[in-house]
């Protein structure tokens, strides 16, 4: 079926207040630019691969074919197109020893031309990769994955009855040659909380420690694949707070954990920007999971996702609510509070806030995914959804109304949507596109946040190794600061700007324009300071 823009209700023109400073000004015009373009399509490419499928498609917006990759191992809960031009994605490993619902064991990074550049299996008698993977501004791949516990474990942590249970946990996997080294581990079951055993280590009032989870929720009965407890199937990256968020199946939650821990403080309770290792920073969706009052929000969730920074809700995060029972999915943007440390507020015994969603959206029955599902923040300000039972994808607008649908009548867990300039669709804009990568040197360049508070991260691909030089001009086009790297090898590299000039003084609220050099390429940009 093809896509198609579906033309938005108008809306009435609203006025502004008097706009007093430069800086508000600035703010007013991107503000109302987004507003806007939301109620337009966001122009680019949607990425898909169908449930334990073996190909992955690239559509353009009339819902037209571009291009295909095909894989040797069936995989496609979650792939996704690097800066770079490669794909990323999940295969399942043959005959692997742990086996659940979703699991996969492999990654894959694979060029243009369906070729495998690089691939890392996580797959053993006791520990497999199943679900969402997630790619890192430096390169690296975050996994969730199982681990068996014996029910004789499961015992010593005070589950009663136990069973064998299948805990998971999170690696952060940087890519070495043509495998892979792991670099960061947490673990779910280092931080557990039961109340039924004095005499067992983690014995404790569970209501006092909403940080940790009770190791006695969900009864064996609701666990298939031999023991799995959490079911976490979605996970997320912040590069600016360096937070990881997750979501969980069974147990109606999501949760945010502390990146900035060492994997042996993500294994205890102090240490990281926020001291407390790798405890529960902030969790929402299901308050009697930890013993405080409120009404419980999820009915299976899947795609805990951040909203990248330098989008409209830039630091919220979405998640699909699949609303199993109602057969009415809703997905939902909650707004976590925080302090003036960007720390997660909350209150001993009381639910984590907000009370309510920031902005959701349903279509009632006629948009209702019984499992799995999709979500992502656009720049446009519209979110991109799919409802996978059924293969349709929609971006809707913030009030609701919807700009464009592609039905692919099959299942799919999540598919994404690439603008037409990002860089890692350089491949399909050139001429001889389908016979490979184009032999045209290729620099691209952009930054985040944007508008940024005091510093930006100025991110590139180049297709050569050596020096890569970045020149700040002003508003006037006075230069402000020259920042150079060494590139050692083709690929994606970034360069830190301070919003300092080159004599070390902050930098005025305005606009600022880079240009970025790699040999004999370049790249422009423009951010704003505020």
């Amino acid at each position: 079926m093809k896509g198609k823009n579906v033309s938005p209700r108008r809306r009435p023109a609203r006025r502004s207040a008097p706009l007093q400073a430069m800086i508000t000004a600035l703010l007013f015009i991107l503000l109302a630019g987004t507003v806007a373009r939301a109620q337009q399509p966001l122009d680019g490419y949607t990425l898909f691969s169908p449930t334990n499928g073996r190909t992955t498609y690239l559509i353009d917006m009339q819902g037209k074919t571009v291009h295909t990759w095909t894989h040797s191992s069936p995989g496609g809960y979650a792939t996704y197109l690097l800066p770079d031009g490669l794909l990323l994605r999940p295969g399942s490993v043959a005959n692997a020893q742990m086996r659940g619902a979703a699991s996969s064991g492999l990654i894959e990074k694979i060029d243009w031309s369906g070729r495998v550049v690089w691939s890392f299996m996580y797959s053993g008698p006791t520990w497999i990769a199943h679900h969402d993977i997630e790619p890192m501004p430096n390169g690296n791949v975050l996994l969730i994955a199982w681990e068996a516990k014996s029910a004789a474990e499961a015992t010593a942590m005070g589950r009663q009855n136990a069973q064998v249970m299948w805990p998971d946990h999170i690696v952060e996997v940087a890519p070495a040659g043509g495998t892979g080294t792991i670099v960061w581990e947490w673990h779910a079951w280092d931080h557990l909380v039961q109340d039924r055993d004095p005499s067992k280590p983690d014995y404790g009032v569970i209501a006092e420690h909403p940080e940790l989870f009770n190791v006695n929720l969900i009864s064996n009965a609701q666990m298939p694949g031999g023991g799995d407890w959490l079911h976490i199937n979605g996970v997320s990256y912040n590069p600016e707070a360096d937070l990881i968020v997750i979501s969980s199946h069974f147990m109606n939650e999501i949760y945010v954990i502390d990146h900035s821990t060492t994997t042996a403080e993500a294994a205890g309770h102090t240490g990281g920007r926020h001291g407390r290792g790798g405890d529960i920073l902030y969790r929402w969706g299901n308050p009697a999971n930890y013993g405080a009052p409120g009404p419980v929000v999820f009915d299976v969730v899947h795609c805990s996702a951040w909203v990248p920074a330098g989008y409209p809700g830039a630091g919220n995060i979405l998640a699909f609510n699949n609303a199993a029972r109602a057969r009415a999915s809703v997905i939902v943007e909650i707004a976590p509070p925080l302090d003036g440390e960007g720390k997660f507020v909350h209150d001993a015994g009381q639910a984590f806030g907000p009370a309510v969603p920031a902005w959701s959206y349903s279509a009632g029955n006629s948009f209702f995914s019984a499992h799995l599902g999709g979500n992502q923040r656009l720049s446009n300000g519209n979110t991109y959804l799919t409802e996978a039972t059924e293969g349709d994808f929609r971006e809707v607008a913030p009030d609701g109304t919807m700009v464009w649908e592609y039905n692919y009548s099959k299942e799919v867990a999540r598919s994404l949507r690439y603008p037409a300039d990002y860089s890692g669709l350089a491949a399909l804009h050139t001429a001889d596109a389908g016979a490979g990568l184009p032999n045209a040197p290729v620099l691209t360049a952009w930054n985040a946040p944007n508008p940024f508070p005091s510093s930006t991260m100025i991110s590139y691909t180049t297709p050569a190794a050596g020096t890569v030089e970045l020149v700040l001009h002003d508003a006037l086009g006075r230069e402000v600061r020259r920042l150079s790297r060494e590139q050692f090898a083709p690929g994606t590299g970034q360069l830190w700007w301070d919003g300092r000039d080159a004599a070390g003084r902050a930098v005025s609220p305005g606009i600022y324009y880079y240009r970025i050099r790699s040999g004999s390429a370049c790249a422009d940009g423009k951010m704003i300071r505020y």
